[in-house]
């Protein structure tokens, strides 16, 4: 009888544990994040957390995944075959959520736009821009609208001033410069320092004029809703790594190459003194920055005007990362 008795409780047991615990019940332990370049000033945030363990403190086994273009990634993440994602420029995310995709913004790790103006001989600075070709990666890119943006700032019309061409990647563009096709064209922080090397003129640090971020964090609204608490945990560990890459140079690099980062050491170094300054120190969502980019797809019609901001932006689970952080004492102002 009392083996019975004991059979009937452990059975109990096991009915309360499976139906009367959801929230720890359905959180997953191995997520994946799929990422679109290998670039230290967009990879080193989350390298940082990787290497020194964050995101194993917080109960999480991260498999990242490199897949190159924002569409690309985007498709991985709507399909369900990544749980989050990295990408640059959040203008692929404003037309996917607009079409009725169930996408949100969760985090900014950058709060400016880290691309480095260079130019050939003779064009040396902003002025020298009126009425030269500019190269950028493509027609509607983040490139395109970030050199956009940079020029109105500096009261130079993009549309009557210059020619901006859609020229490709990296090694296209500065063969461009060098066979004076264009005249200038936006890099990444690291190419630019190899650039600058050999002889292309620095004009504009964008990241020192526009406040944009180029790279963002994004998951779905779906499984922010299943797994509130894998997605804090996995936010807690990813603020401690650019925590890290943003205010401890040595030991960000050394991450960085632990996790598997490569470069130049030089380079590195050179190019980490141009991004980190850029880098959010929390991943706080810069709002500003992102209407700036939303309204410019609604200027062009690609988006409809009665689109806003708060459809694309979920920082309810991001808020909660940042308030525990904070009370273990973990989060830098």
């Amino acid at each position: 009888m009392r083996i019975r008795r004991l059979l009937r409780i452990a059975v109990c047991l096991l009915v309360v544990a499976l139906s009367g615990g959801p929230s720890f019940a359905q959180e997953k332990k191995n997520v994946r994040m799929v990422f679109v370049s290998l670039a230290w000033n967009s990879e080193i945030p989350f390298r940082a957390a990787l290497a020194r363990g964050f995101f194993k403190t917080q109960g999480l086994q991260v498999e990242p995944i490199l897949i190159r273009g924002g569409p690309a990634a985007i498709a991985a993440l709507v399909s369900g075959e990544v749980d989050f994602a990295a990408i640059g420029g959040a203008q692929a995310v404003f037309r996917s959520r607009a079409r009725g995709l169930d996408l949100s913004i969760i985090g900014c790790t950058s709060a400016t736009t880290n691309y480095i103006l260079l130019g050939n001989k003779q064009t040396r600075t902003v002025e020298d821009l009126k009425g030269k070709i500019i190269g950028v990666t493509g027609a509607g890119t983040f490139s395109e609208f970030a050199m956009k943006a940079f020029l109105k700032k500096y009261n130079i019309n993009p549309d009557k001033d210059v020619i901006l061409r859609a020229i490709g990647g990296t090694v296209l563009r500065a063969a461009a410069i060098e066979k004076d096709i264009i005249a200038a064209a936006p890099f990444s922080t690291e190419d630019a320092v190899r650039l600058m090397k050999s002889g292309y003129s620095l004009i504009s640090n964008m990241s020192e004029s526009l406040g944009i971020p180029q790279n963002i964090i994004v998951t779905r609204n779906e499984f922010l809703e299943k797994f509130p608490e894998t997605s804090k945990r996995m936010l807690k560990a990813y603020i401690q790594g650019i925590q890290l890459a943003k205010f401890n140079k040595k030991e960000a690099i050394k991450a960085g190459y632990d996790s598997g980062l490569q470069g130049d050491p030089e380079i590195v170094s050179a190019a980490w003194d141009l991004y980190a300054p850029g880098l959010t120190s929390d991943l706080s969502i810069v709002t500003s920055g992102l209407q700036q980019m939303l309204d410019e797809d609604i200027r062009a019609g690609l988006i409809d005007s009665k689109f806003t901001l708060d459809r694309v932006i979920n920082d309810r689970i991001l808020k909660l990362a940042q308030q525990e952080l904070r009370a273990e004492g973990r989060l830098k102002p």
